[in-house]
Protein backbone atom coordinates (compact mmCIF):
# COMPACT_ATOMS: atom_id res chain seq x y z
CA UNK A 1 0.00 0.00 0.00
CA UNK A 2 1.60 3.42 -1.08
CA UNK A 3 0.35 7.03 -0.36
CA UNK A 4 1.71 10.18 -2.17
CA UNK A 5 0.59 13.63 -0.74
CA UNK A 6 1.13 16.69 -3.40
CA UNK A 7 0.61 20.06 -2.29
CA UNK A 8 -1.70 21.40 -5.21
CA UNK A 9 -2.37 24.75 -3.52
CA UNK A 10 -2.44 26.50 -0.10
CA UNK A 11 -5.51 24.87 1.25
CA UNK A 12 -5.59 21.33 -0.97
CA UNK A 13 -3.52 18.70 -0.88
CA UNK A 14 -3.91 15.52 -3.31
CA UNK A 15 -3.65 12.10 -2.16
CA UNK A 16 -2.65 9.14 -4.45
CA UNK A 17 -3.88 6.13 -2.95
CA UNK A 18 -2.58 2.69 -3.96
CA UNK A 19 -3.84 -0.86 -2.43
CA UNK A 20 -2.95 -4.26 -4.42
CA UNK A 21 -4.89 -6.56 -4.24
CA UNK A 22 -2.52 -9.21 -1.60
CA UNK A 23 -3.42 -6.14 0.75
CA UNK A 24 -6.88 -6.80 0.36
CA UNK A 25 -7.39 -10.33 0.63
CA UNK A 26 -7.08 -10.35 4.92
CA UNK A 27 -9.87 -7.20 4.75
CA UNK A 28 -12.55 -9.68 2.50
CA UNK A 29 -12.02 -12.64 4.12
CA UNK A 30 -12.53 -11.29 7.52
CA UNK A 31 -15.25 -9.39 5.98
CA UNK A 32 -16.81 -12.43 4.41
CA UNK A 33 -16.28 -14.52 7.71
CA UNK A 34 -18.29 -11.88 9.07
CA UNK A 35 -21.24 -12.45 6.52
CA UNK A 36 -20.56 -16.18 6.71
CA UNK A 37 -22.09 -15.73 10.27
CA UNK A 38 -25.21 -13.59 10.25
CA UNK A 39 -26.01 -14.63 6.52
CA UNK A 40 -29.29 -16.87 6.84
CA UNK A 41 -30.71 -17.98 3.46
CA UNK A 42 -33.72 -20.36 2.01
CA UNK A 43 -32.94 -23.41 3.12
CA UNK A 44 -30.16 -22.87 5.37
CA UNK A 45 -29.84 -21.83 8.82
CA UNK A 46 -27.92 -18.23 10.12
CA UNK A 47 -24.26 -19.15 9.64
CA UNK A 48 -24.20 -22.32 7.68
CA UNK A 49 -24.71 -20.67 4.64
CA UNK A 50 -22.44 -21.80 2.17
CA UNK A 51 -19.68 -19.53 1.08
CA UNK A 52 -19.31 -20.38 -3.03
CA UNK A 53 -23.64 -18.80 -2.10
CA UNK A 54 -22.18 -16.01 -0.13
CA UNK A 55 -19.80 -14.80 -2.84
CA UNK A 56 -22.36 -15.19 -5.09
CA UNK A 57 -25.17 -13.42 -3.85
CA UNK A 58 -22.71 -10.14 -1.50
CA UNK A 59 -19.90 -10.85 -3.35
CA UNK A 60 -19.81 -7.28 -4.68
CA UNK A 61 -21.25 -5.79 -1.75
CA UNK A 62 -18.34 -7.56 0.62
CA UNK A 63 -15.36 -5.85 -1.71
CA UNK A 64 -17.02 -2.79 -1.57
CA UNK A 65 -17.09 -2.50 2.29
CA UNK A 66 -13.74 -4.50 2.51
CA UNK A 67 -11.87 -1.25 0.06
CA UNK A 68 -14.14 1.11 2.04
CA UNK A 69 -12.89 0.17 5.61
CA UNK A 70 -9.20 -0.18 3.84
CA UNK A 71 -9.13 2.91 2.47
CA UNK A 72 -10.30 4.89 5.39
CA UNK A 73 -7.73 2.98 7.42
CA UNK A 74 -5.00 3.97 4.51
CA UNK A 75 -5.63 7.18 4.46
CA UNK A 76 -6.36 7.86 7.77
CA UNK A 77 -2.99 7.01 8.90
CA UNK A 78 -1.42 8.79 6.13
CA UNK A 79 -3.34 12.37 7.22
CA UNK A 80 -1.81 11.41 10.71
CA UNK A 81 1.70 10.79 9.94
CA UNK A 82 1.76 14.22 7.79
CA UNK A 83 0.01 16.48 10.26
CA UNK A 84 -2.57 16.93 7.98
CA UNK A 85 -6.57 18.24 9.31
CA UNK A 86 -9.00 18.21 6.81
CA UNK A 87 -11.53 21.04 7.19
CA UNK A 88 -14.22 18.97 5.16
CA UNK A 89 -15.17 15.78 3.86
CA UNK A 90 -12.40 14.26 1.53
CA UNK A 91 -13.11 14.63 -2.01
CA UNK A 92 -12.67 11.23 -4.73
CA UNK A 93 -11.65 12.69 -8.22
CA UNK A 94 -11.03 9.09 -9.82
CA UNK A 95 -11.28 5.70 -8.65
CA UNK A 96 -10.53 2.09 -10.02
CA UNK A 97 -11.22 -1.05 -8.73
CA UNK A 98 -8.98 -4.08 -10.18
CA UNK A 99 -10.02 -7.63 -8.79
CA UNK A 100 -6.48 -8.48 -9.70
CA UNK A 101 -4.13 -5.53 -9.93
CA UNK A 102 -6.01 -3.62 -6.43
CA UNK A 103 -7.26 -0.38 -6.09
CA UNK A 104 -5.86 2.90 -7.21
CA UNK A 105 -7.71 6.37 -6.28
CA UNK A 106 -7.72 9.86 -6.12
CA UNK A 107 -8.47 11.99 -3.22
CA UNK A 108 -8.03 15.83 -2.36
CA UNK A 109 -8.41 17.14 0.93
CA UNK A 110 -8.88 21.14 2.18
CA UNK A 111 -6.69 21.95 4.88
CA UNK A 112 -5.89 25.06 7.05
CA UNK A 113 -2.99 26.98 5.53
CA UNK A 114 -0.39 28.23 8.06
CA UNK A 115 -0.09 31.83 9.09
CA UNK A 116 2.84 33.98 10.17
CA UNK A 117 0.50 37.72 10.87
CA UNK A 118 3.15 39.92 10.78
CA UNK A 119 2.55 43.33 12.02
CA UNK A 120 -0.22 42.76 14.62
CA UNK A 121 1.71 44.08 17.54
CA UNK A 122 1.98 48.55 16.26
CA UNK A 123 -1.06 48.63 13.66
CA UNK A 124 -0.81 52.01 14.38
CA UNK A 125 -4.57 51.88 14.97
CA UNK A 126 -5.87 53.02 18.41
CA UNK A 127 -8.60 53.19 19.89
CA UNK A 128 -10.30 57.08 19.87
CA UNK A 129 -11.10 58.46 23.16
CA UNK A 130 -15.63 58.97 23.71
CA UNK A 131 -17.42 61.87 25.24
CA UNK A 132 -21.09 62.11 26.06
CA UNK A 133 -22.90 65.29 25.83
CA UNK A 134 -25.19 66.46 28.12
CA UNK A 135 -28.21 66.75 25.07
CA UNK A 136 -27.34 63.36 24.63
CA UNK A 137 -27.91 62.21 28.01
CA UNK A 138 -31.22 63.97 28.07
CA UNK A 139 -32.11 62.99 24.39
CA UNK A 140 -32.23 59.62 25.94
CA UNK A 141 -33.78 60.85 29.00
CA UNK A 142 -36.80 62.05 26.90
CA UNK A 143 -36.86 58.81 24.53
CA UNK A 144 -37.33 56.58 27.96
CA UNK A 145 -39.88 59.37 29.23
CA UNK A 146 -42.28 59.06 26.23
CA UNK A 147 -41.79 55.28 26.50
CA UNK A 148 -42.99 55.31 30.21
CA UNK A 149 -45.92 57.83 29.48
CA UNK A 150 -49.46 56.72 29.12
CA UNK A 151 -52.64 58.31 26.93
CA UNK A 152 -55.57 59.66 28.39
CA UNK A 153 -58.55 61.26 26.67
CA UNK A 154 -59.13 64.56 26.66
CA UNK A 155 -62.36 66.00 25.84
CA UNK A 156 -60.73 68.92 23.78
CA UNK A 157 -59.42 69.73 20.19
CA UNK A 158 -56.13 67.70 18.84
CA UNK A 159 -53.15 69.67 19.28
CA UNK A 160 -49.49 68.96 18.64
CA UNK A 161 -47.90 66.23 20.73
CA UNK A 162 -51.47 64.34 21.25
CA UNK A 163 -52.68 61.26 19.99
CA UNK A 164 -55.55 61.05 17.48
CA UNK A 165 -57.78 57.76 17.07
CA UNK A 166 -59.89 56.86 14.42
CA UNK A 167 -60.80 54.84 11.33
CA UNK A 168 -60.22 55.52 7.81
CA UNK A 169 -63.84 55.75 5.60
CA UNK A 170 -62.20 56.08 2.39
CA UNK A 171 -58.16 56.52 0.56
CA UNK A 172 -57.48 58.02 -2.44
CA UNK A 173 -53.78 58.10 -3.82
CA UNK A 174 -53.13 59.76 -6.86
CA UNK A 175 -56.84 59.81 -7.74
CA UNK A 176 -56.90 55.94 -7.56
CA UNK A 177 -59.15 54.93 -5.06
CA UNK A 178 -57.32 51.96 -2.55
CA UNK A 179 -58.31 49.03 -0.95
CA UNK A 180 -58.78 49.77 3.05
CA UNK A 181 -57.06 47.33 5.35
CA UNK A 182 -59.02 44.88 7.46
CA UNK A 183 -58.38 46.37 10.29
CA UNK A 184 -59.02 50.33 9.38
CA UNK A 185 -58.27 52.18 13.14
CA UNK A 186 -55.49 54.61 12.98
CA UNK A 187 -53.60 56.42 15.57
CA UNK A 188 -51.68 59.04 14.82
CA UNK A 189 -49.06 60.74 17.47
CA UNK A 190 -49.46 65.18 16.02
CA UNK A 191 -45.70 65.92 15.08
CA UNK A 192 -44.08 62.85 14.23
CA UNK A 193 -45.56 61.36 11.55
CA UNK A 194 -43.99 60.65 8.32
CA UNK A 195 -46.58 62.40 6.80
CA UNK A 196 -46.67 65.89 7.85
CA UNK A 197 -49.43 66.71 5.85
CA UNK A 198 -51.84 63.94 6.83
CA UNK A 199 -50.64 65.45 10.87
CA UNK A 200 -51.44 69.15 9.67
CA UNK A 201 -55.18 67.97 8.92
CA UNK A 202 -56.06 66.12 11.88
CA UNK A 203 -54.98 69.49 13.89
CA UNK A 204 -57.65 70.40 15.95
CA UNK A 205 -60.01 67.80 15.55
CA UNK A 206 -62.77 66.67 18.29
CA UNK A 207 -64.12 62.80 19.23
CA UNK A 208 -66.89 62.24 16.62
CA UNK A 209 -65.88 64.55 13.40
CA UNK A 210 -65.72 63.35 10.69
CA UNK A 211 -62.86 65.09 7.87
CA UNK A 212 -61.09 64.89 4.39
CA UNK A 213 -57.69 65.33 4.32
CA UNK A 214 -55.49 66.35 1.25
CA UNK A 215 -51.78 66.23 0.91
CA UNK A 216 -49.16 65.40 -0.69
CA UNK A 217 -46.54 62.85 0.43
CA UNK A 218 -42.87 63.82 0.89
CA UNK A 219 -40.51 63.16 -2.00
CA UNK A 220 -38.33 61.49 1.14
CA UNK A 221 -41.28 58.87 2.44
CA UNK A 222 -40.01 55.93 3.85
CA UNK A 223 -42.36 54.24 1.35
CA UNK A 224 -40.93 54.83 -2.39
CA UNK A 225 -44.45 53.44 -2.89
CA UNK A 226 -46.19 57.13 -2.07
CA UNK A 227 -43.09 59.82 -2.49
CA UNK A 228 -44.18 62.76 -4.21
CA UNK A 229 -47.89 61.40 -4.25
CA UNK A 230 -51.19 63.36 -3.97
CA UNK A 231 -53.13 61.48 -1.16
CA UNK A 232 -57.10 62.16 0.25
CA UNK A 233 -58.01 60.52 3.51
CA UNK A 234 -61.84 60.77 4.60
CA UNK A 235 -61.36 59.90 8.22
CA UNK A 236 -63.92 59.58 11.52
CA UNK A 237 -62.15 60.63 14.65
CA UNK A 238 -62.96 58.02 17.55
CA UNK A 239 -61.02 59.86 20.19
CA UNK A 240 -58.71 62.79 21.14
CA UNK A 241 -55.66 61.43 23.76
CA UNK A 242 -53.35 63.07 25.85
CA UNK A 243 -49.62 62.11 26.68
CA UNK A 244 -48.86 62.02 30.09
CA UNK A 245 -45.59 61.36 30.90
CA UNK A 246 -44.78 59.62 34.50
CA UNK A 247 -44.38 61.38 38.25
CA UNK A 248 -40.97 60.87 38.74
CA UNK A 249 -41.77 59.89 42.63
CA UNK A 250 -40.29 57.38 44.94
CA UNK A 251 -42.68 54.78 44.23
CA UNK A 252 -41.88 55.10 40.37
CA UNK A 253 -38.23 55.39 40.79
CA UNK A 254 -37.61 52.41 43.11
CA UNK A 255 -39.77 50.32 39.54
CA UNK A 256 -37.15 51.52 37.40
CA UNK A 257 -34.77 50.84 39.98
CA UNK A 258 -33.20 53.83 40.74
CA UNK A 259 -32.90 56.55 43.47
CA UNK A 260 -34.06 59.43 42.02
CA UNK A 261 -33.86 61.17 38.25
CA UNK A 262 -30.12 62.48 38.94
CA UNK A 263 -29.11 59.02 39.41
CA UNK A 264 -31.28 57.74 35.96
CA UNK A 265 -29.33 60.41 34.04
CA UNK A 266 -25.84 59.12 35.62
CA UNK A 267 -27.21 55.84 34.56
CA UNK A 268 -27.77 56.83 31.13
CA UNK A 269 -24.90 58.73 30.59
CA UNK A 270 -22.44 55.81 31.78
CA UNK A 271 -24.32 53.87 29.43
CA UNK A 272 -24.08 56.04 26.47
CA UNK A 273 -19.98 56.28 27.42
CA UNK A 274 -20.27 52.72 27.28
CA UNK A 275 -22.12 51.85 24.11
CA UNK A 276 -19.56 55.10 22.35
CA UNK A 277 -16.83 53.48 23.47
CA UNK A 278 -17.43 50.11 22.23
CA UNK A 279 -18.34 51.67 18.93
CA UNK A 280 -15.55 53.21 18.97
CA UNK A 281 -13.28 49.98 20.12
CA UNK A 282 -15.61 47.89 17.17
CA UNK A 283 -14.40 50.56 14.38
CA UNK A 284 -11.03 50.17 15.26
CA UNK A 285 -10.50 46.61 15.42
CA UNK A 286 -12.01 46.15 12.67
CA UNK A 287 -9.28 48.90 11.10
CA UNK A 288 -6.76 46.56 11.95
CA UNK A 289 -8.22 43.55 10.52
CA UNK A 290 -8.43 44.76 7.47
CA UNK A 291 -5.43 46.41 7.79
CA UNK A 292 -3.53 43.00 8.96
CA UNK A 293 -5.37 41.36 6.08
CA UNK A 294 -4.00 43.36 3.07
CA UNK A 295 -0.86 43.23 4.45
CA UNK A 296 -0.84 39.48 5.27
CA UNK A 297 -2.82 37.56 2.58
CA UNK A 298 -3.70 33.80 2.50
CA UNK A 299 -6.14 31.61 1.03
CA UNK A 300 -9.16 30.48 2.55
CA UNK A 301 -10.63 26.75 2.66
CA UNK A 302 -14.07 26.56 0.20
CA UNK A 303 -14.92 23.97 2.92
CA UNK A 304 -15.08 27.05 5.80
CA UNK A 305 -16.52 29.52 3.58
CA UNK A 306 -19.30 26.84 2.89
CA UNK A 307 -20.11 25.96 6.46
CA UNK A 308 -19.80 29.77 7.53
CA UNK A 309 -22.46 30.96 4.88
CA UNK A 310 -24.71 27.24 5.69
CA UNK A 311 -24.67 28.49 9.19
CA UNK A 312 -25.27 31.76 8.85
CA UNK A 313 -28.46 30.75 6.70
CA UNK A 314 -29.73 28.59 9.01
CA UNK A 315 -28.94 29.46 12.62
CA UNK A 316 -32.44 30.50 13.43
CA UNK A 317 -33.95 27.11 12.18
CA UNK A 318 -35.38 25.11 15.24
CA UNK A 319 -35.77 21.91 13.64
CA UNK A 320 -32.91 19.96 10.92
CA UNK A 321 -35.31 19.32 8.46
CA UNK A 322 -36.19 23.22 7.38
CA UNK A 323 -32.59 23.49 7.17
CA UNK A 324 -31.54 24.99 3.41
CA UNK A 325 -28.58 24.84 1.35
CA UNK A 326 -26.55 27.69 -0.14
CA UNK A 327 -27.96 28.67 -3.56
CA UNK A 328 -25.02 29.61 -6.32
CA UNK A 329 -26.32 33.11 -5.79
CA UNK A 330 -25.98 33.37 -2.17
CA UNK A 331 -22.94 31.94 -2.10
CA UNK A 332 -21.63 34.34 -4.75
CA UNK A 333 -23.23 36.91 -2.89
CA UNK A 334 -21.81 36.10 0.61
CA UNK A 335 -18.89 34.54 0.01
CA UNK A 336 -16.70 38.19 0.61
CA UNK A 337 -17.98 38.82 3.89
CA UNK A 338 -17.19 34.49 5.02
CA UNK A 339 -14.42 35.03 3.82
CA UNK A 340 -13.49 38.24 5.83
CA UNK A 341 -15.32 36.82 8.88
CA UNK A 342 -12.62 33.87 8.80
CA UNK A 343 -9.51 35.56 8.17
CA UNK A 344 -10.56 38.17 11.28
CA UNK A 345 -10.55 34.53 13.66
CA UNK A 346 -7.49 33.12 12.38
CA UNK A 347 -5.72 36.43 12.80
CA UNK A 348 -7.11 36.85 16.14
CA UNK A 349 -6.55 32.93 17.42
CA UNK A 350 -2.76 33.51 15.71
CA UNK A 351 -2.34 36.28 17.77
CA UNK A 352 -4.32 35.26 21.06
CA UNK A 353 -1.85 32.01 20.39
CA UNK A 354 1.62 33.98 19.52
CA UNK A 355 0.72 36.39 23.21
CA UNK A 356 -0.44 33.49 25.40
CA UNK A 357 -3.34 35.53 25.83
CA UNK A 358 -5.60 33.58 28.39
CA UNK A 359 -8.86 35.01 30.32
CA UNK A 360 -8.61 34.97 33.90
CA UNK A 361 -11.36 32.95 35.73
CA UNK A 362 -11.82 37.08 37.25
CA UNK A 363 -12.25 38.04 33.85
CA UNK A 364 -14.61 34.99 32.86
CA UNK A 365 -16.42 35.94 36.39
CA UNK A 366 -16.55 39.89 35.22
CA UNK A 367 -18.51 38.77 32.21
CA UNK A 368 -20.62 36.06 34.02
CA UNK A 369 -21.99 38.71 36.65
CA UNK A 370 -22.47 41.09 34.14
CA UNK A 371 -24.43 38.25 31.99
CA UNK A 372 -26.33 37.99 35.06
CA UNK A 373 -27.07 41.44 35.66
CA UNK A 374 -28.82 41.64 31.89
CA UNK A 375 -30.85 38.39 32.55
CA UNK A 376 -31.84 38.73 35.87
CA UNK A 377 -30.54 35.64 37.26
CA UNK A 378 -28.30 34.58 39.91
CA UNK A 379 -24.57 34.84 38.86
CA UNK A 380 -24.06 31.66 40.95
CA UNK A 381 -26.97 29.75 39.12
CA UNK A 382 -25.34 31.25 35.81
CA UNK A 383 -22.02 29.77 36.82
CA UNK A 384 -23.14 26.33 37.11
CA UNK A 385 -25.39 26.28 34.05
CA UNK A 386 -22.05 27.14 32.56
CA UNK A 387 -19.82 25.15 33.82
CA UNK A 388 -22.50 21.84 33.54
CA UNK A 389 -23.29 22.43 30.04
CA UNK A 390 -19.99 23.40 28.85
CA UNK A 391 -20.14 26.80 27.57
CA UNK A 392 -17.42 28.06 30.48
CA UNK A 393 -14.90 26.98 27.78
CA UNK A 394 -16.52 28.54 25.04
CA UNK A 395 -16.96 31.67 27.00
CA UNK A 396 -13.23 31.62 27.95
CA UNK A 397 -12.39 31.21 24.20
CA UNK A 398 -14.55 34.25 23.02
CA UNK A 399 -13.10 36.09 26.23
CA UNK A 400 -9.26 35.46 25.05
CA UNK A 401 -10.32 36.18 21.30
CA UNK A 402 -11.86 39.29 22.72
CA UNK A 403 -7.96 40.28 24.07
CA UNK A 404 -6.11 39.36 21.11
CA UNK A 405 -8.82 42.11 19.40
CA UNK A 406 -8.07 44.64 21.76
CA UNK A 407 -4.27 43.89 21.29
CA UNK A 408 -4.27 45.12 17.59
CA UNK A 409 -5.44 48.00 18.65
CA UNK A 410 -2.81 48.42 21.76
CA UNK A 411 -4.72 47.67 24.73
CA UNK A 412 -2.58 45.11 26.30
CA UNK A 413 -4.24 43.15 29.22
CA UNK A 414 -3.04 43.77 32.56
CA UNK A 415 0.09 40.98 33.71
CA UNK A 416 -2.54 38.52 36.29
CA UNK A 417 -4.62 38.63 33.52
CA UNK A 418 -3.06 36.30 31.66
CA UNK A 419 -2.28 33.71 33.90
Amino acid sequence: MSVEIKETSATVRTLEVAIPQADLEAPFEKKLSQYKKQVALKGFRQGMVPKAMILKQFGDAIRHEAVNETVDKVVGEALKNANIIPVGQLKVTKFEDNKEAGVALTLEVEIDPEIDIKGYDNTGITVPDTAVHEEEVQEEFDRLVKMWSKDEHVDRAAGKGDVVVGNYIEVVIDGEKQELPENKEFRSLLGESASPGFDEGLMGVKAGDKKEINFKYPDDHKDERYRGKTAQFNVEITDVREIVPPTFDEEFCKQVGVKDVDELKANLAESLANQKQDAAKTKAVNEAIDKLIEQNPFEVPNARVLDLIRWSLNRNVQDEKDAVEPTEEQVKTLSPEAIREIKKHRILDFVATKEKLKASQAKVDERLQQMANAYHIGFEDLKNHFRQSGRINQLRDELRVQMAADFIVGIRPAAEETK
